[in-house]
């Protein structure tokens, strides 16, 4: 195989032919992911902004915002090459640069003396985009599946406080802190959000490599949930140990562990209520 027919068969095809993931390039994401978190570090340097829980609320909003542009492509309003850029990992790309461009334009304003406060015009310039991108949706679709995500967020909010209270009485303060609460929560949602599509309401398929892999061993998208705590239970006690000292990668690893998880939840979540039929 020459590098070229490689590069479309691993990188190529997967994003025009919309199927999913493969060990290939799962591995060479997770190693752009890692080289982008410094990069982001490097860029809030040089703009000489803190790294804190204000700044990840601000940017909250584009999170939701990033994963529901992947739905504009589920249900078909672009055509290509344009949708190419809807699809996943290219609508993360697609979505950090929207967001970059707005944090600019923001802080550009507060530092000219137009804005008292970056955050607020970042944080309100997100949730607007998602009111068109949802807005347009609900114009131009019918809704399918609507109680999906009454269920979702049932199962999420559910399983989130059954950590919680355990960590609570295990004394286990690290699970118990706002944000890493967030983070748990952002990754019940995404486990509750596939559960339902592949056991609930059917007629859904896990893409990514790892989850496929349990869910055909154990025969059910339930083992998402043990999945996910096995994981990042481990991954936030980690992060308040040896990174605390850091702050600005500090609060870096923990929006990445948000996106995670909220980015493929609210998506699977959207698929559910606008495609299935």
């Amino acid at each position: 195989m020459d590098i070229g027919s490689f590069i479309a068969k691993y990188y190529i095809d997967p994003i025009i032919y919309n199927e999913g993931y493969n060990v290939v390039n799962t591995l060479t994401y997770a190693i752009i992911l890692a080289i982008s978190l410094f990069a982001i570090l490097k860029l809030m340097a040089l703009l000489r902004l803190k790294i804190d829980e204000r700044l990840i609320m601000a940017v909250a909003p584009f999170i939701i915002l990033g994963a529901s542009l992947r739905n504009l492509e589920d249900v078909h309003l672009l055509s290509p090459p344009l949708s190419y850029m809807f699809i996943t990992p290219l609508v993360y790309v697609l979505a950090f640069l929207i967001t970059l461009a707005v944090l600019l334009i923001c802080v550009y304003l507060e530092r000219a003396g137009r804005v008292g406060d970056y955050s607020k015009p970042l944080f309100w310039t997100g949730v607007a985009g998602v009111i068109v991108v949802w807005g347009t949706l609900l114009l131009t679709q019918p809704i399918r599946v609507w109680w999906a995500p009454i269920v979702v967020f049932a199962l999420a909010f559910t399983f989130t406080g059954v950590v919680y209270l355990i960590a609570r009485y295990l004394k286990l303060g690290f699970l118990t802190m706002p944000l890493n609460v967030a983070i748990l929560g952002a990754h019940m949602f995404d486990a509750s959000s596939t559960f339902t599509a592949i056991d609930i309401v059917t007629g859904f398929a896990e893409k990514h490599v790892v989850p496929v892999f349990f869910i055909d061993i154990f025969g059910s998208a339930f083992v998402m949930y043990a999945l996910k705590l096995a994981v990042f239970i481990p991954v936030i006690y980690l992060i308040e140990k040896y990174f605390i000292e850091d702050k600005d990668l500090y609060y870096v690893l923990k929006f990445v562990l948000l996106v995670l998880g909220f980015g493929p939840g609210i998506r699977n979540t959207l698929e559910l209520v606008f495609i299935h039929g």
